[in-house]
Parts: structure tokens; C-alpha cells; sequence
């Protein structure tokens, strides 16, 4: 069944093409939503299950083309959300903004950049800090992001241009000059 028999079987409320949406794309949005909430399984699998229910009652908006795209959007939104609701700090792991390396000798510079990265970015305020981590980690948009934390379009590219900003002041009193800190580069 292509995508575009998918949505119009959605949109008439055939229940087999639940289960072959679900059937495609489980892994895709059990893998987004595992990313994080790493370690919590039962909550990944509750998620993915919301993430098709919401998919179900949402099905007059399903356009072939972006489907995928839809489900990863609400189940990045729903995780986020189910972290803030937990009063949980977002997962800021080594790799958030890891160089890349040349080869194995560079390995020991990457990760003390890496935790100076992660400390500095532990210096923002929670709210700022989590609009980096899924602009700049997760790869939302920053419209994306705003919606979701719930702040007007303006407001978070002002947080972001200050983060950046104030990243860029940490990172250099740390001894990073400007090519760590120029991965700090604005979007837009």
C-alpha cells in the first residue's frame, strides 16, 4: 500500500490501515522516542502507543509525504513533554556537540570538549538549555521547539542568539577559541 493509500484508508476510518501504519513505522517512532527517554522502557512503549492513537484521531490531517515526518514531530513533542512533567533534566550526553576527529589521537580532545561543551551548556537556564538540546541536538526547528516549550517565534531565537552567546564567552574563558565555539553558529 503506498502512502498516499494509507492516508485516504486513514482518512475513511479503515482500521487495517492503522495496523499497517503501525506496522511501518513502530521501529521509526519507538527509535525517536527512545533516543529520549533512554532506559525507560515501559514509557517508550506507552509513547509509541500515544503516538498512534493521536495518529488515529489526527487522521483528517495525514497528507502522503508527511506522515513520517508527523509521527516523529509528535512523538519528539510527546517524550519532551513527558520529561518536563516529570521534572527530569533533558539528556545532555557526550555527543550532544562532539567534534569530529581525525583519527584516534584525537580522541582525548574530543571528549574534554565535549565536557566543556555539556558544562557550559549546564550553565544556561533549564529553559534555555532545553531549547538548544532540541534545536541544536534533536534537530527541531526553532519554530518546532517554540511551539512545543510553548514561546512565541521571537522569544526563542532571542534565547537561542543569547545562548549562543554566552556559550561562545564560557567556551573562550576556558581556553577554546573561536573554532569550538563557531560551531555555535546561527540558524535563523
Amino acid at each position: 500500500m503506498t502512502e498516499e493509500q494509507l492516508a485516504k484508508s486513514l482518512r475513511r476510518g479503515d482500521l487495517s490501515a492503522l495496523e499497517e501504519l503501525m506496522d511501518r513505522y513502530t521501529p521509526y517512532v519507538s527509535s525517536v522516542v527512545s533516543r529520549i527517554l533512554r532506559g525507560r522502557k515501559a514509557d517508550v512503549e506507552e509513547l509509541t502507543a500515544d503516538v498512534f492513537l493521536a495518529a488515529w484521531d489526527s487522521r483528517d490531517k495525514l497528507r502522503p509525504g508527511q506522515v513520517k515526518g508527523w509521527l516523529g514531530a509528535v512523538a519528539r513533542n510527546r517524550a519532551f513533554n513527558l520529561l518536563r512533567a516529570d521534572h527530569e533534566n533533558l539528556p545532555l550526553e557526550e555527543d550532544v556537540l562532539l567534534l569530529e576527529t581525525d583519527g584516534p589521537d584525537r580522541e582525548l580532545d574530543r571528549k574534554e570538549t565535549a565536557r566543556v561543551v555539556n558544562a557550559a551548556l549546564s550553565r544556561l537556564d533549564k529553559p534555555q538549555r532545553e531549547l538548544f538540546v532540541r534545536h541544536y541536538y534533536y534537530g527541531q526547528t526553532v519554530q518546532e521547539a517554540a511551539l512545543a516549550m510553548g514561546l512565541n517565534l521571537s522569544t526563542a531565537k532571542t534565547w537561542l542568539r543569547r545562548g549562543r552567546e554566552t556559550l561562545k564567552t564560557i567556551l573562550e574563558k576556558e581556553g577554546y577559541g573561536h573554532e569550538t565555539a563557531g560551531n555555535l553558529q546561527a540558524d535563523g
